[in-house]
This record gives C-alpha cells, structure tokens and sequence, in this order.
C-alpha cells in the first residue's frame, strides 16, 4: 500500500488533534524575537504581514519584521496600555503560535474577538488549529461570564482559517469590508446555554 502524499514528500504525519496538550500562557517580552520570526514566516506574513494592512508586520527583507517593531506593536499590551491579551499557544510543552482576544465592542456590543497564528512551519497543517481554538474560546475568552459571543475575521482567502474556525463551532455571519485592515470573512461562536 503507498503511503499517503504528504508522508511520501517528507512531512510529518497528522498530529491527533485530541490527543496534543494544548494550553496556553501570557506573551512576555522574551517571547519577541520567536514571534519575529513568526511573524517573517512566509504561510504568516501572507496573512499578518506589511502588505496586508496598517497594522501588518512581518515579512521578508525590507519588510521582515524586526525586534524594535514587535516591541512597538507588542509592548503596549503588556504595559498595560493596550487592552489586547496576548497569548502563546504551546502544544505539548512547546511553543507553536500566538493567539489574542480584545473587547469586540466595535463589532458585538457583549463579545470578545479573536486571531491566531500558527508560527512554527512543522505545526501548519496539522490539523491543530479547531483544537486550539475551541480550548482557548472555552478556557479563556467565556471563562469571563459577560461575555456571550466570540467573534472573528478572518481574511476570505485564508480558506485553512476559516475551515479550522467552522470545524471549532464558528457560523459565517458576513463578508465585510474593515476601514484600514481590509475583507474579512466575519464568523461567530456563541456561548453554549
């Protein structure tokens, strides 16, 4: 019997999302120059990247980002400045990715909004991204008991986002054009009864 494609060119076979040790701890200042290089991987830049937006960051040469940047666009948040609470994402004792919640006033008057990246190139595609984001919108965003829905956006051509958001419980709600940051494919997860 052949093995499947993705073992054949080298890659690493499925993770069992179920069975990964998910959890995930506050970004701290030594946690930059690993999101630096995430943020300059190519599968993130295409999404979080210059080109992508005012707020984009990371990328290659002149548009890498770099350590001065991620403290610029980090720092605040952890000064206390910024009401984004940023996370890393580590799966079985290592970490993979970064993933922040925010007040969703702008978007749902009593909700949380939600990103994610998976920084580690070995972890893309491995079907960890519905895990991670079910046990961080349970654990994290609705352990506060105001808040009643999680909303996200991600970009309609970010096709692995949006399957691994539905696989996590998320239903679309619209396409939308955002001032400044572009189309986002807008999706909501309300909290169970």
């Amino acid at each position: 019997m052949e093995a499947p494609t993705a073992r054949r060119r080298g890659a690493l076979p499925a993770v069992e999302p179920l069975s990964a040790q998910v959890s995930f701890r506050p970004l701290t200042r030594e946690d930059f120059a690993r999101l630096r290089d995430w943020l300059n991987e190519p599968h993130v830049a295409k999404w979080w990247g210059v080109g992508t937006g005012p707020d984009g960051l990371g990328g290659a040469g002149d548009d890498a980002a770099t350590l001065p940047a991620v403290e610029a666009a980090y720092g605040p948040a952890l000064d206390g400045t910024d009401p984004t609470a940023n996370y890393v994402i580590v799966v079985d004792g290592a970490p993979i990715g970064l993933i922040q919640s925010y007040a969703a006033a702008i978007r749902e008057r009593d909700g949380a909004g939600i990103d994610l990246l998976i920084g580690e190139p070995s972890m893309v595609g491995r079907g960890l991204g519905p895990t991670v984001i079910d046990r961080f919108v349970t654990d994290v965003v609705f352990a506060g008991s105001d808040v009643s829905r999680c909303v996200t956006g991600p970009d309609p051509e970010n096709t692995r986002s949006v399957r691994a958001f539905e696989r996590a419980g998320f239903r679309w709600v619209r396409d939308a054009v955002v001032p400044d940051e572009g189309r986002e494919h807008v999706m909501v997860r309300e909290r169970a009864a």
